[in-house]
């Protein structure tokens, strides 16, 4: 370990070393974002001796911790500071519901706020009021001066991931980077019915009435099946776009998306609920609900369960995302293993083309305190997370993260099976990162799934840790296996997927006002799916979102939208 260590530093201080002749060619040589020296640790790859970076955390149940350690003092950041010349010192830790409490606490009493912070995407409201506070850093130059190259391809790959943190054209952090497109939901069907129903894959809502009608009226050998379409519009806040049971494509198919905020017709942002198509969709989910083709009880059904009907043979279609693969191979294969279920492209509505629910790749974000004098160690720590995330072979990360910690040796191969570590605890080091997760490319899964789907064989440790993590039968039939070819449909289908362009915090009126009215929006849509209320009632919806707030809300949010992305 000790020499793939060297090895790696090496390469780390040689890439280093390469941005900062890079960055004293364009910004000279004692040029610097923050007045400190160009040259304090960060070309070589290690503070000696080491800086101080402060920040704040926040654990949950999710979190174990070994051998008596602590957020504050782990495998991890012993690493830091052994490797990187980088001592990180909590000013306190909380429980993950008292972090945003405490943190605002932190500034009513003018205490001194940390050098780094980090907030999820749960508490967006907190992050614009850092942002005003007046306190935080805009480190555009920093970055432009400090990340790496690789950091800078990654964040550069979407600019709508940084709206979060723009103010006046200042870049007042840096994004917290997730999955891309992971719950993006692709449609999940059962072929073999297909087969016994003598009916293609469905194209368009036309194709797929009349497989649902087939599949309604078939018995596939256990008798009658429920509703062919499982699905759930439970949740009270966005019942039509959901992670799992997803009917967001019903309205895509009709060029809309409800609760989001886009450019459906000009250039100013629009409320996609309030928009006449999604009047016509949901007319559509009427004529569904009264034909027996989604559950009579779809307004009651929890989002997490509402792949139970497919995954148990009571339906034949469902909308999910990519991983939803593992749950059908884990659930429906081993309930029946000659099921054949397969995903396949979103079809397409009367507008003449597919939509669906996107989802953004953003999940919080780092805040740099203005007063942090080495906000060169802040990225120094980002370009090596990012190298840990999709490691080098032979890089001391070669088998993900620490050894005794994330894995074991095992036979000479590393297990991640936590029944064969000694103590029979595995921890997952990156939950003891700044941030509590992995720094990866939001593409790496997407594209190594499509490398493998296409036939290509593992290169790098993360390719074949990713490998590994299906079945090896399956293996043997790659355009088969679930989740590589749901990644092939995600991206071929990329351009379907519509996003929710307003991700702010709340406005001024949508404090007092949005409560009410997105109750008011999901009863008014669940009368009308459920066949209690005319679809007209959706004009008197629309009628009264507006004049109770809506329509100054719709100001604001443009505003908003203004003021971060300059359009």
């Amino acid at each position: 370990m000790k020499r793939s260590f060297l090895k790696a530093t090496v390469l780390l201080m040689a890439a280093t070393m390469t941005i900062t002749a890079c960055s004293t060619k364009e910004g000279g040589a004692t040029a610097s974002p923050t007045g400190v020296k160009a040259d304090n640790g960060f070309s070589k790859g290690k503070f000696d001796p080491p800086i101080t970076m402060t920040t704040v955390g926040a654990i949950n149940s999710t979190f174990k911790f070994k051998n008596g350690e602590s957020l504050e003092n782990n495998v991890h950041t012993k690493w830091v500071k052994d490797k990187l010349g980088i001592d990180i010192k909590y000013n306190w830790v909380t429980s993950d519901d008292q972090f945003a409490t405490k943190l605002r606490l932190d500034m009513a009493a003018n205490n001194k706020l940390p050098d780094v912070t980090y907030i999820d995407g749960k508490n967006v409201q907190l992050i614009s009021d850092l942002i005003d506070s007046g306190a935080m850093m805009d480190i555009k130059a920093a970055f432009d001066k400090y990340a790496s190259p690789k950091v800078k391809e990654i964040y550069n790959q979407d600019p709508s991931n940084w709206s979060q943190v723009m103010k006046g054209g200042k870049n007042y952090g840096l994004p917290m980077l997730t999955r891309a497109q992971q719950n993006d939901p692709v449609l999940w069907i059962r072929t073999d019915w297909l087969q016994k129903i003598n009916l293609p894959e469905p194209k368009n809502f036309d194709e797929l009435e009349k497989v649902m009608d087939a599949m309604l009226k078939t018995d596939f050998g256990k008798g009658a099946i429920g509703a062919p379409l499982a699905a759930s519009i439970k949740d009270p806040l966005m019942p039509f776009a959901q992670w799992r049971g997803d009917l967001s494509w019903v309205f895509g198919g009709y060029g809309v998306m409800p609760h989001f905020w886009n450019k459906w017709k000009g250039d100013k942002l629009e409320y996609g609920s309030i928009q006449p198509e999604t009047k016509q969709a949901l007319a559509r989910l009427a004529d569904w609900f009264k034909k027996g083709y989604i559950a009579q009880d779809v307004g009651m059904i929890d989002v997490g369960k509402s792949e139970d009907p497919f995954r148990n043979e009571k339906a034949g279609i469902t909308a999910g995302p990519v991983f939803a693969g593992g749950s059908i191979r884990g659930n429906l294969n081993k309930n029946n293993p000659a099921a054949v279920a397969k995903p396949i492209p979103i079809p397409a509505g009367p507008s003449g083309k597919a939509g669906r629910h996107g989802t953004t790749a953003t999940n919080g974000a780092f805040l740099i305190n203005k007063d942090f004098k080495n906000v060169e160690a802040f990225f120094l720590y980002i370009n090596k997370m990012y190298e840990i995330g999709d490691p080098a072979k032979g890089s001391e990360f070669e088998n993900g993260g620490f050894e005794g910690y994330d894995y074991i040796m095992k036979d000479g191969k590393a297990s991640f099976v936590e029944a064969d570590f000694p103590d029979k605890l595995k921890a997952s080091s990156f939950k003891y990162y700044i941030g509590n997760q992995l720094f990866q490319d939001p593409y790496l899964e997407l594209k190594t799934q499509l490398k493998f789907y296409n036939g290509e064989q593992p290169t790098t440790p993360y390719e074949i840790n990713t490998f590994a993590g299906v079945p090896e039968a399956d293996r043997k039939s790659p355009k088969t296996v679930y989740e590589w070819n749901a990644a092939k449909v995600t991206l071929d289908q990329k351009s379907a997927s519509i996003q929710n362009l307003f991700n702010g915090p709340q406005t001024e009126t949508m404090k007092s006002k949005w409560e009410s009215l997105v109750k008011m929006e999901s009863e008014t849509f669940l009368k009308i799916v459920y066949g209690k209320e005319p679809i007209d009632a959706f004009d008197t919806f629309v009628k009264n979102w507006k004049s109770m707030g809506g329509d100054k809300i719709t100001e604001e949010v443009n505003a908003w939208y203004k003021a971060s992305t300059g359009k």
